[in-house]
């Protein structure tokens, strides 16, 4: 069994990676790292960037990071959406730079975040929980960037739709933990709940479907090497 964990700054990514140290047999937990669009603001970017790029040698991926236009901060803000931008344009300049794939938060603003990938040239990219248009989907899966299912699978009308019109092979299975689902804190071990949704989605078992998002995560973490080890 092996466990992505994420940073949403500098302070948590680094935890990230202690816990990828902790746990360096099964199961495997590997860290991403980076600054969440949600802890951008009242930061010293430039130092933020500096602690996070210190860490991504010995991450799997730069995540969770984009851009939320729901957010109080930016919804009517211009200057609060330049910060998040700035922000996530820094750390995909450290994604480029150090080969990592990206998982990119892009509430309500999902073609500003495919946009800024395709700007900086990220070749590898998972929209985490994605629920937008199908017009920018379409460019998402023809870019070859994936994109990942959570429990909302159960019952998110948007959240379906697009994971009905997402190729398996470019699906990831994920639980966002510990976001609330319903009124239920959410937990890693809920990603049998992800998979089982995903299954009903697509018309396949649950073990197709298991099977399906390993060989994805493996593929999009560039983890056969280091479970291998």
């Amino acid at each position: 069994m092996a466990v992505v964990t994420m940073g949403s700054d500098a302070e948590s990514s680094q935890q990230a990676i202690e816990l990828s140290k902790r746990y360096a047999d099964k199961p495997r937990v590997f860290a991403a790292v980076g600054v969440h669009p949600w802890e951008v603001f009242g930061l010293d970017l430039r130092q933020e960037l500096k602690r996070v790029e210190a860490l991504c040698q010995h991450a799997v991926a730069v995540g969770e990071v984009g851009l939320d236009y729901w957010l109080k901060a930016t919804r009517k803000s211009e200057e609060g959406r330049r910060i998040q931008m700035k922000a996530f344009l820094g750390c995909l300049e450290l994604a480029k730079r150090f080969d990592k794939p990206v998982v990119v938060h892009s509430r309500g603003a999902w073609e500003d975040c495919f946009d800024a990938l395709q700007q900086v040239g990220i070749k590898k990219a998972v929209f985490h929980w994605f629920s937008g248009p199908y017009e920018v989907l379409k460019k998402i899966l023809d870019a070859g960037y994936f994109v990942s299912a959570t429990p909302a699978l159960a019952y998110s009308k948007e959240h379906i739709r697009a994971i009905t019109n997402t190729p398996l092979d470019r699906v990831l299975a994920e639980t966002d933990s510990p976001v609330v689902y319903q009124g239920r804190v959410s937990q890693p071990a809920d990603v049998a709940i992800t998979v089982s949704e995903l299954a009903k989605v697509k018309g396949v078992s649950v073990e197709e479907a298991a099977e399906a998002t390993f060989r994805n995560a493996i593929e999009f973490y560039e983890l056969r090497g280091l479970l291998a080890g």
